[in-house]
């Protein structure tokens, strides 16, 4: 049969430059579908919360929604409802101690992942030098590539633990690097920087003249040290973005709701382009956010025990198994064990426990790294999570 790009795609279609390459599309897709498809399998590959959103929160949205006089439901404005970026402000307050200008510094985001996507669209052009931490979120890269920037990358540190040392960092820390992205705590590992670190990132960032993005998305899931955000370091966003989310801590992924915290000039910016791409973040998610998030500290903290209980009780689990190692996570809710003692790529550790009943992450989709190991998400009640420990159990000790 003939397969020529014209007789699959037709004469106007194969005149089109492709924008991305279909190998970039993420693992997480093809998980998704078989997850859906086989529901018993247990799923420890999607970066979500699979415990319950706060009651209190689902019960404001529901009457948000079925609110035929204000009529929510409707487009809010491109940067945000007033209600909600001045809700993250008095969160962010009581987060970092840092006050921040709920008009100017704060655009609500359709989940933290568009707020990468706007900054990387407004900060970077064709070969700017980009500082990426390995292992490390692989869309971040596949963003920064599109912008045909110049990646490289900084090595995390790993002994009992996963952890960010500052040090890699600064030592490539030049100037002509345009831009470094610091995760703290990390995905997939679960490591986190030390305030003091941080504070010298920042400092030297500003004298290589090099933008700083913090991921602080998972700034509710901090274990071993207190979490660190880098916005007390230059609190004028001179050369600093902050992104967040309440999509992990709240459980409320799919509601993609996020914000991104910078100067007056790039918020501007990113506004008007988000304004082309996605008009506005969903409305009835920043009305019922804006009103439970005052109250939402009893809820984070019980989640942030219970991802730390589990992060505990699943690594005594794995490093119980001959030839795998488990590095604790200081922080995050993700486990990367090591499987390089078995003699196990990363596709075959996932393919192994994915005919054993559970689904997880390739390592190597996080960085060179991340080869031999696969990432868990904790994030769950530990009855759910303890099946799929004993199906990993017995899927790596069967002969």
């Amino acid at each position: 049969m003939d397969t020529t790009p014209d007789r699959i795609l037709g004469r106007c279609l194969s005149k089109v430059k492709p924008l991305v390459s279909e190998a970039e599309r993420s693992p997480m897709g093809a998980m998704k579908k078989l997850i859906q498809e086989q529901p018993d399998i247990r799923n420890l590959a999607l970066g979500e919360a699979s415990f319950d959103p706060p009651d209190e929160l689902v019960q404001i949205a529901s009457s948000v929604m079925a609110d035929k006089v204000a009529r929510p439901n409707r487009y809010t404005t491109t940067r945000g409802l007033p209600e909600m970026r001045q809700a993250a402000a008095r969160f962010t307050e009581r987060l970092t101690g840092i006050a921040v200008d709920a008009d100017e510094t704060i655009l609500i985001t359709v989940g933290g992942t568009e707020a990468l996507h706007l900054a990387t669209k407004v900060l970077l052009e064709p070969g700017d030098r980009v500082l990426l931490a390995n292992p490390g979120w692989g869309p971040m890269a596949t963003l920064a590539q599109r912008q045909g920037a110049a990646l490289e990358y900084y090595e995390l540190e790993k002994q009992e633990a996963w952890h960010i040392t500052e040090e890699p960092i600064l030592e490539r820390l030049e100037p002509g690097v345009k831009l470094v992205v610091v995760n703290s705590p990390s995905n997939p590992t679960g490591a986190m920087i030390s305030a003091e670190g941080l504070r010298r990132v920042v400092e030297r960032a500003k004298e290589t003249e090099t933008f700083v993005i913090s991921d602080e998305v998972y700034h509710n899931f901090a274990y071993s040290r207190p979490f660190a955000s880098a916005l007390p370091y230059d609190p004028s966003l001179e050369n600093l973005m902050l992104v967040n989310s309440f999509s992990k801590s709240l459980a409320i992924t799919g509601w993609r709701l996020g914000y991104a915290i910078a100067h007056p000039w790039l918020i501007r910016q990113m506004d008007v382009y988000k304004e082309s791409m996605s008009a506005c973040t969903p409305s009835v998610a920043q009305w019922a956010v804006a009103q439970y998030l005052d109250s939402a500290d009893e809820y984070l903290a019980g989640v942030s025990a219970l991802c730390e209980s589990n992060v505990r009780r699943l690594t005594e689990i794995m490093r119980a198994i001959p030839g795998v190692k488990c590095p604790a996570a200081e922080g995050g809710f993700y486990l990367f064990p090591s499987f390089e003692g078995m003699g196990l790529t990363s596709m075959q550790v996932v393919e192994r426990l994915l005919r054993g009943g559970v689904a997880v992450t390739s390592g190597s989709a996080f960085g060179s790294l991340g080869e031999a190991a696969v990432r868990l998400c904790v994030a769950m009640y530990w009855e759910d999570l303890e099946v799929a420990a004993r199906r990993i159990e017995a899927a790596l000790t069967s002969s």
